[in-house]
């Protein structure tokens, strides 16, 4: 009977020889991340700066040359400001925060806590509260106005300067900012030398007086005895529960905020 031969070779090269193996599966690092897709921004004068987040990629290739999966990682800004930017309005919004002096990681830090930087429509017969940034019409109308007063090259990025335009981020965006930029200006003035989003979320959520309350209060104060004009139902529906301390109140946050709650309002 012949003998049946091996599938293996080995194929002499210029007098030496060498065997085929099988192909393995191989891990490509591009340092600088995959060609980008060119989104062509054009800026306006005075609007001042700021700068995308950078990427690395890594391929993982199979033998025949075909990509098993594709890893993206993010260089740049907390988490909060990955969660913003991957909105449509998400880059602007960072842009008219830069153009008044916030910090975009400040302003991405309140949008996750007040909607997850979803534009939601809240506002109903008892409330004009609304919007990405969950702001009522006379908060955002006022504080707009300031922040356009402040930069009016700002009116030309945004879709309406009435309160009908709250409805569209980016431009409820440029409120949040200014109300953002107040609150810092404000915990300054009380001894809080560089305040961060989470110094600033009392603020945000409770208004000015309550926000420097909040802020000076010692750690085990209850949050109750801080915000003595809020009910107990008043306090639930902000997330607060009884006997609930500032110090776990603000761990609470920071939680959601992620990495941004330590971010400083204002940028340098």
């Amino acid at each position: 009977m012949r003998k049946r031969r091996s599938a293996w070779k080995v194929w002499p090269v210029l007098g030496s020889s060498f065997f085929i193996y099988p192909a393995l599966a191989q891990t490509v690092n591009v340092p600088v991340g995959l060609p980008p897709t060119v989104n062509a921004t054009y800026q306006e004068v005075g609007m001042g700066g700021w700068t995308p987040p950078t990427s690395s990629t890594t391929q993982q290739i199979s033998g025949s040359g075909s990509v098993v999966s594709t890893t993206t990682s993010n260089g740049s800004g907390t988490d909060a400001l990955q969660s913003m930017y991957s909105q449509s309005w998400g880059y602007a919004a960072a842009q008219n925060a830069s153009a008044l002096g916030v910090n975009p990681d400040a302003l991405a830090a309140t949008c996750v806590v007040e909607s997850g930087c979803q534009n939601v429509y809240t506002a109903n017969s008892n409330s004009s509260i609304t919007g990405a940034f969950q702001m009522s019409n006379g908060t955002y109308n006022e504080a707009l106005q300031k922040a356009l007063a402040s930069n009016p090259i700002l009116a030309s990025s945004i879709t309406n300067t009435g309160v009908s335009g709250q409805q569209d981020p980016a431009t409820q965006a440029v409120a949040a900012a200014q109300y953002l930029k107040d609150a810092a200006t404000t915990l300054q003035n009380s001894g809080v030398s560089n305040p961060t989003a989470l110094d600033a979320r009392a603020y945000y959520n409770f208004g000015p007086s309550a926000g420097v309350k909040v802020a000076q209060a010692s750690e085990d104060t209850p949050m109750s005895a801080v915000l003595p004009s809020l009910s107990s139902q008043q306090l639930a529906n902000n997330g607060i529960s009884p006997g609930e301390t500032v110090g776990q109140w603000k761990s609470n946050v920071a939680s959601k905020m992620g990495s941004a709650a330590s971010s400083p309002i204002l940028s340098s």
